[in-house]
């Protein structure tokens, strides 16, 4: 039994092997290459029974060779691959379960009927392109670079992934093996296994990347400081992975939200545990912040498409003026394309934070064993002081005042979603729903607000639409007031907790 410890990308650079051979050249590092041709058959029963323990099974050919191999229940953290695997030469081209070890079963299984009911699934067929390479440091990595096809019934689609797997020596330098690669190649983590595609092409089911991050992460009582950070950035890393793969598949504007959302919620947690995380945490969290301003855009686009899309809320009242429904879609022209977000996603930068993230994952310091209770309760209460602090429930707010409290309400509800799960669910939710409204309604306001200041650069402003726009901002400002003074009575679900 060995236990893999790998990196796995999805890789868009033409050239690649010349650009990877070039680049260990140029750094002066001990490699050798190979090139090998690998046919992969993958099997399972026809109720799934291998899938559904996490186990994966098949048959590989390789220089005339068989080898049948099964991988058992892993552990992921932020795109690093560990996982036991059992390896066994056999001269027919079939699984013979008996040959592994008896331990790898779970009770429920029953090899002989396992063995009975093997059905072939799906195959891969790719080219591989092997660099050994050994660092300074003695730590020696097997890169990998695979093209080919997945098939299953006539089906099929594409291979071109890099992996990377430790063979001996620390993980940190696998790490910064994969930082040196971002360098010369477009690559994006790889979320999905060739097995997890080739069961979703068996099936003729699409790989479903959509996938929400809840308005709570796994976080609860029994954790302590140190680990509910850890545990949180892992979670909120494997779903921007997911979302930046549903992105890659359907660019639109909905799944960027969540991308920047994830960045949001990430950064967010570095600020929640600061005075827990190392110093060099600082670098990582500014890392993320620039990421997340760069694409502040994102909701300024939101708002443009809402405006100009023939079916959105406000379009037949902007009918009254083409001028301004002109000058809308200008100012959207003026956004970056999905093009240049698939660029930034499969950058140098952007790769290298994720590593930087994952490798503070691997080295999770586990001196702070605090209580996580009384941190999340002062946390809450400290982020939930700020919002309208200098207001009453009783006076009227203008749109100035509810745009500036933006940023502020965000952060507060992103520190409620990191510790949602610690209290009672149906408090948590009666308490934060007038905040929800307020947050969807300072939405709202922002995308008036655009409306508010094309208007102001037009020669001629239609009387009708100046009217209806004001109007509008007086609604919700009223709605507004309504929501927050219902806010500001409720009580706050985090206290009195023992």
């Amino acid at each position: 039994m060995v236990t893999e410890i790998e990196l796995k990308y999805f890789v868009t650079s033409d050239n690649t092997q010349e650009k990877i051979t070039q680049l260990f050249t140029t750094k002066q590092l001990s490699f050798s290459c190979v090139t090998k041709q690998l046919s992969n058959c993958y099997y399972d029963t026809t109720n799934l029974d291998f899938r559904h323990h996490d186990m994966g099974l098949r048959i590989r050919g390789c220089d005339g060779k068989l080898e049948q191999t099964i991988k058992t229940a892993g552990v992921v953290i932020g795109g690093l691959h560990q996982r036991p695997e059992y390896n066994v030469n056999i001269v027919n081209n079939f699984p013979e379960l008996s040959l592994f070890p008896n331990e790898i079963w779970q009770s429920t299984q029953k090899v002989e009927q396992l063995q009975e009911s093997l059905i072939p699934l799906f195959s891969t067929d790719f080219t591989r392109i092997i660099w050994l390479v050994t660092l300074s440091s003695g730590t020696v990595v097997e890169v990998a670079f695979d093209q080919g096809d997945i098939s299953s019934d006539g089906r099929s689609v594409k291979i071109c992934e890099l992996e990377l797997e430790l063979v001996s020596g620390i993980t940190s330098d696998l790490l910064l093996l994969a930082k040196l690669l971002f360098s010369v190649l477009l690559v994006r983590p790889s979320s999905q296994s060739k097995a997890a595609r080739g069961y979703g092409l068996w099936k003729n089911i699409p790989v479903n990347y959509k996938k929400n991050i809840t308005d709570i992460l796994p976080i609860d009582r029994s954790h302590s400081i140190s680990n509910a950070f850890s545990t949180g950035i892992n979670y909120c890393l494997v779903n921007l992975h997911d979302h930046i793969e549903y992105y890659i598949t359907s660019p639109s504007l909905v799944e960027l939200e969540k991308i920047t959302e994830t960045l949001s919620l990430i950064r967010h947690g570095f600020w929640l545990f600061a005075d827990y995380l190392p110093e060099e945490a600082v670098k990582i969290r500014d890392e993320l912040s620039y990421f997340v301003h760069l694409l502040s855009w994102v909701d300024n686009a939101v708002n443009l498409q809402e405006l100009t899309n023939k079916t959105g809320n406000y379009r037949r009242k902007l009918n009254y003026s083409e001028q301004l429904v002109e000058q809308l879609r200008m100012e959207k022209r003026r956004l970056p394309t999905s093009e240049n977000v698939i660029e930034l996603l499969h950058g140098q930068r952007f790769n290298t934070l994720q590593a930087h993230l994952l490798e503070m994952l691997l080295t999770e310091d586990t001196q702070f064993s605090d209580s996580l209770l009384p941190f999340a309760q002062q946390s809450l209460t400290k982020s939930m002081a700020v919002l309208f602090a200098d207001s009453t429930p009783a006076q009227s707010l203008s749109s100035e005042q509810y745009l500036s409290q933006a940023k502020l309400l965000n952060r507060s509800l992103l520190t409620g979603t990191w510790f949602g799960l610690l209290f009672d669910e149906e408090e948590r939710k009666h308490y934060r729903a007038p905040w929800l409204d307020i947050q969807q309604g300072i939405s709202e306001l922002q995308t008036l607000w655009i409306i508010h200041q094309q208007l102001q650069t037009l020669d001629e402003k239609p009387k009708k639409l100046v009217l209806w726009q004001g109007s509008k901002v007086e609604g919700l400002l009223i709605a507004l007031d309504s929501s927050r003074n219902m806010a500001l009575l409720t009580k706050p679900y985090w206290l009195d907790e023992s």
